[in-house]
């Protein structure tokens, strides 16, 4: 009524469809026919409500879809259709049916009991109207049902733990979480591993930097990808999204790192866990799950030079060492959520640190940052090249690649470096003045992390990385230069 209300009032378009009880393939079990099938194929017995003589008529689900379709492309804007059948069955007629596929004995399998509430003894719907677009019940019950036994008795796992679903009078309470690890087992059962054509991406991050770069390297490569609707503390929208888009691979670019930069962090601390920490851990929970491998986009801002990797010593962090820096809140929870990550074999956590790019208008471009900066600290420093480095993570997922990578390019460069190399092949007149990590200290609210990543693992991976300084000119200085 308040669909119609809105199309005469208003004039939405719409259209209204009325249909009867539908059955086929992959409907959960809680429904009639697919709860009888499976407690026949476990030599149970067959609940009924009530005395059975309820009546109702059947479609098999491919007749209804079809019938959707037709009425979607023929069907008149504010008219409503029913989608029915003229043939009625009793409930111990559909028992009796699947008793006899079975080879059962409907006398000893068929047990009455207490009926359910408001249980209608029939509803028929006239069907003259749709079937004047066209369109026709095209699948024999016989046929229908004997496909769908065929499914189910080859799919017996397909929704996981169904105990409750079975009861004769089953509670939402007791459905709801079997149909999540259904789908869950589902999505298992959809996907494709490998290489090439096959391979589809579930991307979080859209609105991040990331995120964004990783769906045009996508695009430039051919590969099939979407991003995630769901928030990553969200469970219930993460799993929408797996069975929605059935991946092959996750890549986590989402997530807390502060706006304009980590201080942020400091008087967000809720916020930085609810994301960092609760959402991570609950996307690779679920992934792991599905068996499916999450690329985790994470930080190298959990290190700090110490005794044993002296500023200038070419002595890098490696990927087993422990964190050393908890100096701001953002780097904390990065480094919980690192070593909670260990536990799971689907993750592979690439630690990225002061990335740049080649758009030097992006604010997030280390670049670019320390450009706006009134005086910057000289300090050498790990960093990470998007334009070389992204196209690698998606190789690595290709690989299979796990655990903990160190995902920087090899060596260090300090701030001033990389101002210098700006004002050559940027901006000839452009100056700077450099401060000390005291002076620092006075106009920042959390420490930054200062460190050399050891990336000897990556390089063996891949030999072809540059060293960061080679990178830098090659991917960002270079093509930005001004002639």
């Amino acid at each position: 009524m308040l669909v119609m209300a809105y199309h005469r009032s208003y004039g939405l378009p719409t259209i209204t469809t009325r249909g009867n009880n539908v059955y086929g393939p992959n409907q959960f079990p809680e429904k009639l026919i697919p709860k009888f099938i499976i407690l026949a194929m476990k030599g149970k017995r067959l609940p009924i409500h009530g005395d059975g003589t309820n009546v109702r008529s059947y479609l098999y689900s491919a007749d209804v879809a079809e019938a959707f379709d037709v009425i979607l492309h023929k069907g008149v804007i504010g008219h409503v259709y029913n989608i029915g059948t003229k043939k009625e069955r009793r409930v111990l007629d559909v028992a009796e049916d699947i008793c006899k596929l079975f080879g059962q004995n409907s006398q000893e399998v068929i047990q009455l009991v207490q009926d359910r509430p408001f249980n209608d003894q029939r509803y028929f719907l006239d069907d003259q109207k749709l079937k004047k677009l066209g369109w026709q019940e095209r699948t024999p019950w016989e046929e229908g049902l004997t496909m769908t036994l065929d499914w189910y008795t080859k799919n017996p796992d397909w929704w996981g733990d169904i105990t409750g679903a079975l009861d004769p009078h089953p509670r939402i309470s007791h459905i709801l979480p079997s149909h999540d690890e259904g789908c869950l087992l589902q999505l298992i059962k959809g996907n494709k591993k490998g290489s090439g054509s096959d391979l589809k991406f579930l991307i979080y991050g859209r609105t991040g930097w990331i995120g964004g770069l990783l769906g045009k390297i996508c695009e430039e490569r051919g590969i099939e990808y979407e991003y995630g609707l769901g928030r990553l503390q969200d469970r219930g929208s993460l799993m929408h999204d797996m069975i929605r888009v059935k991946p092959t691979h996750v890549f986590n670019a989402a997530g807390v790192t502060g706006r304009p930069n980590v201080d942020w962090c400091e008087s967000h601390k809720v916020e930085t866990i609810r994301t960092n920490i609760a959402g991570t851990l609950t996307l690779a929970e679920i992934c792991r799950q599905a068996d499916i491998l999450v690329m985790n986009f994470a930080t190298g801002c959990i290190f700090e030079y110490d005794d044993k990797h002296p500023l200038g010593s070419g002595i890098g962090f490696k990927e087993e060492d422990k964190p050393n820096f908890t100096g701001s809140f953002y780097s904390k929870t990065k480094a919980m959520v690192e070593e909670l990550l260990k536990e799971y074999e689907n993750v592979c956590t690439l630690r990225v640190r002061m990335p740049i790019s080649s758009d030097l208008t992006n604010p997030r471009n280390f670049i670019t940052k320390i450009t706006r900066y009134n005086k910057v600290v000289n300090i050498p420093n790990s960093m990470t090249v998007l334009d070389e480095l992204l196209p690698i993570s998606v190789e690595m997922a290709k690989r299979n690649c796990r655990g903990i990578w160190n995902f920087t390019n090899p060596g260090v460069v300090s701030h001033n470096e990389i101002l210098e190399m700006y004002r050559d092949y940027i901006d000839p007149k452009f100056k700077w003045q450099n401060f000390d990590l005291q002076e620092q200290a006075k106009v920042i609210v959390a420490p930054r992390s200062n460190n050399e990543l050891n990336t000897t693992k990556l390089k063996k991976e891949f030999p072809e990385l540059l060293s960061i300084k080679d990178s830098v000119k090659k991917y960002v200085f270079v093509p930005n230069k001004k002639t």
